[in-house]
């Protein structure tokens, strides 16, 4: 059974409670959207270097999914695991403020 386009499958494996769980709720290929999952795959790539799983949910593929989450702006992020679950609504430019959602410090780069 194959994900629908832009939706990455979570139930292959089992959730690994240490490993980085988020959830993405997009609106289409819009040029906000796609900057979002831009950007947060950078972070993510950048402070995450274990791995992280990202699902992105397009709000008119799956509106059920919206709806159960209580998603009511895009972009939205949930940070599932590890636990706290987290919410932020944005586009994710404010790099201090994504990372205080994922629960890490701003590590700020020493200038020479």
């Amino acid at each position: 059974m194959s994900s629908p386009a832009g939706v990455q499958a979570r139930d292959e494996e089992p959730p690994n409670p240490g490993r980085l769980q988020l959830t993405l709720f997009v609106s289409g290929a819009s040029p906000a959207s796609s900057r979002a999952v831009r950007r947060l795959r950078d972070l993510c790539d950048q402070h995450f270097p274990s791995g992280y799983d990202l699902e992105i949910v397009d709000i008119y593929q799956q509106p059920e999914m919206v709806a159960s989450r209580g998603v009511l702006a895009v972009p939205t992020l949930i940070k599932e695991l590890p636990l706290p679950v987290r919410v932020l609504i944005g586009d994710f430019t404010d790099e201090a403020r994504v990372l205080a959602a994922l629960g890490l410090p701003h590590r700020r780069t020493a200038k020479s």
